[in-house]
């Protein structure tokens, strides 16, 4: 009989000392993979996980992709303006609101020296890349236009940014120079000159600057600068803050050739998205 009990006790025993060794080693577990956060993007906002498990990173990703679709998390809205056309637009319209001087809306962009690429053809094929990019971080992505056909007066492509509320609009373009030796990248920003352009000044400066800096660390490029302009009537009508890229001189032989390959504008459009995730962090 006594031994029939001391066998029970011991089962007890054993029992016991099985479920505290669980307990511990789930707690312990807990503990291990809480400490271990994974950072992912989504939508263009960094969030940490808590969880290694990959069923938990998907609901949590479903979880931010909801708040941004019922608005509790602000999407960055992106303008893109490819310049130029495939045919000049000769009409005019006021260089900035309430003025009496006027400018023609497309006098018509550069050509390779060599390559004979019409500039409108790099800035479209560059801004829809661009596009594709900032589409896949999370950003919500308007374009001026998307065809080359169509031919866009200068207030025109500022109010789309403006009714889009943009927090930034950035316009692609193609240099030139009467000097075939010059070469490298610009950023022009609008000069704060009427009520519009003193409001988006610091923020377009600011942002230019980045994105420039970015462009021509990672493509390889002369940084020309920035270029403050009171002549732009895209930049006098904006009311959201605004950016012209000039990508590279068509004029130099070597940058036209550049300007022409899919891998180099791949290049270039990457670096203008790591750019603007800079600038608007």
């Amino acid at each position: 009989m006594r031994k029939s009990k001391n066998i029970v006790v011991s089962l007890i025993l054993v029992l016991l000392i099985v479920v505290f060794v669980s307990k511990a080693l789930q707690e312990s577990y807990l503990k291990i993979t809480s400490e271990q956060a994974i950072p992912w993007k989504v939508n263009n906002i960094f969030v940490h996980s808590k969880s290694v498990e990959k069923s938990e990173k998907k609901d949590d990703k479903l979880k931010i992709d909801k708040k941004v679709s019922t608005g509790e998390i602000k999407r960055k809205i992106i303008v893109i303006d490819p310049g130029h056309a495939n045919k000049s637009n000769l009409d005019k319209e006021p260089i900035e609101p309430n003025s009496r001087s006027m400018k023609i809306k497309d006098g018509g962009g550069a050509e390779g020296v060599l390559s004979k690429t019409p500039e409108y053809l790099v800035n479209m094929q560059v801004a829809l890349k661009l596009r594709t990019i900032l589409e896949e971080r999370g950003y919500i992505v308007k374009m001026t236009k998307a065809e080359n056909s169509k031919s866009l007066g200068n207030v025109e492509r500022a109010e789309i940014a403006n009714k889009e509320n943009a927090d930034l609009a950035i316009r692609i373009h193609a240099d030139s120079s009467d000097n075939s030796s010059v070469n490298g990248a610009s950023m022009l920003i609008p000069a704060p000159i009427n009520e519009n352009t003193k409001l988006i000044y610091d923020k377009s400066s600011k942002y230019g600057k980045i994105i420039l800096d970015r462009l021509v660390k990672d493509v390889g490029m002369q940084n020309r600068g920035l270029s403050e302009r009171k002549d732009m009537t895209g930049f006098n009508w904006s009311k959201v803050p605004v950016v012209l890229v000039e990508m590279g001189f068509l004029s130099n032989a070597e940058e036209d050739k550049l300007l022409s390959s899919t891998e180099y504008q791949n290049k270039l459009a990457k670096a203008l998205a790591d750019g603007i995730d800079l600038a608007l962090q």
